[in-house]
């Protein structure tokens, strides 16, 4: 699809304004159902943050090994691992309870409660947006998590195969949290790669979330369009920065309005529950991907499960038999 880069300028200004104005009179007639939309954001936010909680994990676990790489026996790291795999299970039973406990008729956390659920809440809004939009956008590598060309695809296989030798190598030495970093890098970097996407194609999402301030969702769905269904290449400098100024200010807007009670959160208070749904959906996505991503690592396989249970049964056979 051809799209002349002047006229897009243009229009690109032209819709600016109009939203601009769309978004004054909005303000002052109220065009918008502010609860439905504003919900979305959270939706979307929320998805991204359970899905960044497992990442958290992982590269938690990748700094310990690193960390401590000579200090670890094989039992550590068989430790670590299975850290690994329970820690996700404790956070699906958080978000479960979070969901039950945000039904209504909720009490409003107190004292100490109050205070976690708000740190939790900003931390997890300010790191996800400074993570998945302001940094690569300030870097210019925003548009990297969805172009994944030949080049590239044949350079992450080639590290893989690079990562799966060094394992190789310092399991026989016996450097067994060595081997298990270069699993630990590719799992971050599988998790990383899935994240970096969701963040793009879910621009449309936060678009409709931010819907009540309309130049935000404007830029919102144009980027996409533009990186998405037009395949332009790298935005413009112009549009980077229209994204990141509009990045921020919806970190600022979700932060003041949990914080201080604003109109846009007690518009979707009695619907927070919703909300935490979607913070697990998110845990369970990137839950799946982890396991899906170490077994294959591992090299585990359905065939050599059976071949192990038939051999355990073989020598069960044997013992009774003697």
């Amino acid at each position: 699809m051809n799209l002349n880069l002047k006229k897009f300028d243009i229009l690109y200004i032209i819709g600016l304004v109009a939203t601009t104005i769309f978004m004054i009179l909005e303000f002052i007639f109220g065009f918008i159902a502010l609860t439905t939309t504003f919900l979305i954001f959270f939706w979307t936010m929320k998805l991204l943050s359970g899905f960044g909680l497992i990442l958290t994990v992982s590269n938690g676990i990748l700094w310990i090994l690193s960390r401590f790489t000579e200090k670890f026996t094989k039992k550590h790291v068989q430790a670590l691992i299975i850290i690994q795999v329970i820690v996700p299970g404790i956070f699906v039973g958080y978000a479960i309870y979070s969901i039950i406990s945000s039904l209504p008729p909720a009490i409003p956390p107190t004292g100490i409660q109050y205070w976690l659920d708000l740190l939790v809440f900003l931390y997890g809004i300010i790191s996800l947006m400074l993570t998945l939009y302001i940094i690569p956008l300030i870097r210019e590598e925003f548009q990297e998590a969805v172009d994944m060309g030949i080049f590239k695809r044949v350079k992450r296989e080639t590290k893989e195969i690079g990562r799966k030798m060094k394992r190789g190598y310092f399991n026989w030495r016996g450097k067994y949290a060595k081997a298990q970093i270069q699993d630990q890098m590719t799992l971050g970097e599988v998790l990383d790669i899935w994240r970096n996407q969701f963040a793009v194609y879910l621009l449309i999402p936060i678009a409709i979330g931010s819907l009540v301030f309309t130049p935000i969702a404007f830029i919102c769905v144009i980027f996409w369009l533009k990186i998405i269904v037009f395949d332009k290449g790298e935005p413009k400098f112009y549009e980077r920065i229209a994204l990141l100024i509009s990045m921020i200010c919806i970190t600022t807007i979700a932060c003041l309005s949990y914080t201080f009670k604003l109109v846009f959160f007690t518009s979707i208070e009695p619907f927070f529950w919703t909300i935490q749904v979607f913070y697990l959906i998110g845990i369970l996505i990137s839950t799946a991907i982890l396991i899906h991503q170490f077994i294959k690592l591992k090299g585990i396989t359905i065939k050599k499960i059976k071949k192990e249970i038939r051999e355990i049964r073989t020598s069960e056979d044997i013992g009774e038999t003697e």
